[in-house]
């Protein structure tokens, strides 16, 4: 969920890119044309229906979001209610790590503007769904767990209060795509215990999510994090901090559900093909 998160995916499509542009000259004009026009049609199943005669499904047209069951979507809260529930989850957690590492909470989060709901949303196969992303305020402490095992405690909190909302055990992101260089640069170490910047997420039903991050300057052995962490004078965000952020990657408005059950119908029963690269 943290940008730190999808920066190799995106130094990864730039190097596809290159390398595709480096190689377009040696690749026949049919391949190119049968690209562009499977990108443009998106993924696509073709179904045996009852009489046996086969269709050929759209999934441009798919009302969720890929990787998440339509099942728990229709199953799951609405925006509105997930969020509800996801800030009541933080606070939780806020409550328990201030009384185990005595934290204190800038209001950063508390006051940040703008909606936490955004729609429309892509499907991630080429077309739009009927869901609405929720991101909420990101928390943040005003100072940080320095040592490891309080680091590791921490995040047992997290998952102790997490779960009884239904959300799975956190995990730290997985890097292991990133290159001993990558990570020292971005992150401060070659492991958890030495890195600057710690990230990781406790997936729950239908989509939603908390994220949480410890960012400490003590482990900058470098001296180059405070610099490049900096806010604006006056600005809430912290330096030192343990932020937690609830959000979801869709979740359906009351009012769209006879719409989202009636475009789901062509749908069911098939296997979700993979998203399309982004």
């Amino acid at each position: 969920m943290s940008q730190l998160t999808f920066r190799w995916s995106r130094r990864l499509w730039i190097l596809a890119a290159l390398l595709a542009v480096a190689g377009i000259v040696a690749v026949p004009a049919a391949t190119i044309l049968q690209h562009m026009f499977e990108s443009a049609i998106g993924r696509t199943t073709v179904d045996a229906g009852a009489d046996g005669a086969e269709r050929t499904v759209y999934w441009r047209e798919y009302p969720g979001v890929a990787g998440v069951d339509s099942r728990q979507i229709l199953a799951g809260p609405t925006p509105q209610e997930g969020f509800d529930a996801g800030q009541a989850m933080v606070a939780e957690i806020r409550a328990a790590l201030s009384e185990e590492f005595q934290l204190e909470w800038s209001p950063a989060g508390d006051e940040a503007g703008g909606s936490p709901f955004q729609r429309p949303t892509e499907n991630n196969y080429g077309g739009q769904s009927l869901l609405t992303n929720v991101n909420g305020p990101e928390s943040q402490s005003t100072t940080v767990p320095q040592a490891w095992e309080e680091k590791q405690r921490a995040i047992g909190i997290i998952g102790e209060v997490s779960g009884r909302y239904g959300y799975g055990t956190p995990t730290i992101d997985a890097l292991e795509g990133w290159s001993a260089e990558d990570r020292t640069r971005d992150l401060g170490g070659l492991t958890p215990e030495e890195q600057v910047i710690v990230s990781g997420v406790a997936l729950g039903r239908a989509g939603q999510w908390l994220s949480f991050r410890f960012q400490d300057l003590s482990k900058d052995t470098s001296g180059t994090f405070k610099e490049r962490l900096q806010q604006p004078e006056g600005s809430p965000w912290q330096l030192n901090t343990l932020a937690l952020g609830y959000g979801a990657n869709g979740l359906l408005a009351a009012e769209d559900r006879a719409e989202f059950e009636s475009r789901l119908e062509p749908f069911r029963g098939l296997t979700p093909p993979e998203p399309l690269e982004s």
